[in-house]
């Protein structure tokens, strides 16, 4: 088979000679030289065949399996965490005590943490908190991220107005965004190897829109990371986690249904870069270049193949436009970057006026306590968070390149040369062996079909 596959010309070469050389059954002296010729030249061609280096067997690719893989149930332990530190508004001492929680956790898995200060209008003490895993591209970036601050505003229709005793523990929002990131972070950690892209971890402060007395609007942490720790010539694909867990597999509670809400399940939306409506983005003043264009069209049909990889239901775990910005990968594709955002729920309860949201973000309510009931009990809060991290662990693993990895491709090299110079080493002296007798066959064929011509 392989013989065939490699070296079919020889085939056809040889059999049409062979298949000419049977043509007349009234044979001269002249003709039977010819054939004889022929015959000989067959042999020779075949011999030649068999000689020629060639690779003579199936060299798969090798598909480690990585040696860690983030658990749901971990992640869920670290949201519970993040609530223990109470209400997680921009300069307050819980702010800095979760973040300093998240950069000891990150020591402590061998990280080197990098503590990125900065101020603005209203906030004195900020800070994002992020690591580094170097790649082999130094100048391509891939930023994991979520927010570990908190708000609590009044409920609807006051939206957005704060006051002194409303507290939160974000649980939500965007514990479950923080403590997904942190069991990422311990996964990666127990991964050997480097990977192909330079890989950032980050936790922002101030994510969250301070309310409608505020000055200035929300997102600055990331705003800071894009605008001052990005340079010029990096390019940057960026991956926001930011309230997910009530998602699928995780089914709508009956209140829901009984409200209206005629899903089953409630999604995990991976908001992307644009492929076909990048209108709210060039409302607010982005130029979408060509490079944008395809970078997007790529992303999403990767983000895709990840999710049939996982068997994903493409019901319930959808890749779509973005067009509301809304979270911090808004910063990242306003200054042309690639990005999407995982969250769950529902898209967009205001303008579809279903049931099927029911969000405790910013409100007193964003507690574990709300998530479970949400859920109907830990274990489907934890299935949750299991699907976005599958998503996410899937593309870094895609991504890397582990020794194993390396050993393994430079083994199968090696022994593809090993066969080939083995082969050659025991055929040759046997190749010779017959190539000279047929070559006096030929020349002795040749110089009867002279005489035959001449007499």
């Amino acid at each position: 088979m392989y013989f065939e596959l490699f070296y079919g010309n020889h085939y056809s070469i040889t059999e049409t000679l062979f298949l000419e050389s049977l043509k007349s059954n009234a044979i001269s002296s002249e003709s039977m030289a010819q054939r004889s010729y022929q015959s000989s030249l067959l042999v020779l061609l075949m011999l030649m065949a068999c000689c020629l280096p060639g690779n003579l067997t199936s060299t798969d690719a090798q598909i480690e399996e990585p040696p860690a893989w983030p658990e749901g149930s971990t992640a869920y332990d670290n949201m519970v965490s993040m609530t223990q530190f109470g209400y997680r508004q921009i300069d307050t001492s819980a702010n800095e005590n979760a973040r300093n929680w998240i950069a000891s956790e990150l020591e402590s898995m061998g990280y080197e943490v990098e503590r990125q200060s900065f101020t603005t209008e209203v906030c004195s003490n900020c800070q994002n908190i992020v690591v580094t895993i170097n790649g082999t591209l130094e100048d391509d970036w891939r930023v994991i991220g979520a927010h570990h601050d908190a708000i609590c505003y009044s409920p609807p229709p006051l939206i957005g107005v704060t006051y002194p005793t409303c507290t939160s523990s974000g649980a939500y929002d965007d514990g479950t965004g923080s403590g997904a990131l942190l069991e990422l972070a311990r996964t990666f950690s127990q991964w050997n190897g480097t990977p192909l892209h330079t890989w950032k971890l980050a936790w922002w402060d101030y994510e969250e829109w301070q309310g409608s007395g505020s000055p200035e609007g929300g997102g600055k942490g990331s705003l800071h990371f894009v605008e001052q720790q990005i340079p010029d010539d990096v390019n940057v694909t960026y991956v926001n986690l930011d309230m997910f867990a009530l998602n699928w597999p995780v089914p709508t509670p009956f209140a829901s249904q009984a409200a209206g809400c005629d899903e089953d399940f409630w999604t995990l939306y991976m908001f992307t870069s644009p492929v076909d409506d990048w209108s709210y983005y060039e409302d607010r003043g982005l130029e979408v270049t060509d490079e944008m264009q395809a970078n997007a069209e790529w992303f999403q049909s990767h983000l895709k193949e990840i999710n049939s990889n996982l068997s994903h239901p493409e019901e319930w775990v959808r890749v779509i436009d973005d067009n509301k910005g809304n979270s911090d990968h808004f910063n990242f594709i306003m200054n042309n970057h690639t990005a999407t955002w995982l969250r769950g729920q529902h898209q967009y309860i205001l303008e579809e006026g279903d049931a099927c949201e029911q969000t405790p973000k910013h409100a007193q309510t964003d507690s574990v306590a709300t998530i479970n009931t949400m859920a109907g009990g830990r274990a489907n809060v934890e299935a949750g968070l299991q699907t976005g991290l599958d998503v996410v662990a899937t593309m870094v693993w895609w991504d890397w390149q582990t020794p194993e990895m390396l050993e393994n491709q430079e083994q199968d090299a090696n022994a593809q040369t090993g066969d080939a110079t083995s082969m050659s080493t025991l055929l040759i002296p046997l190749f010779l062996l017959i190539l000279l007798p047929a070559i006096f066959l030929l020349a002795k064929n040749a110089k009867n079909s002279k005489q035959s011509k001449e007499k």
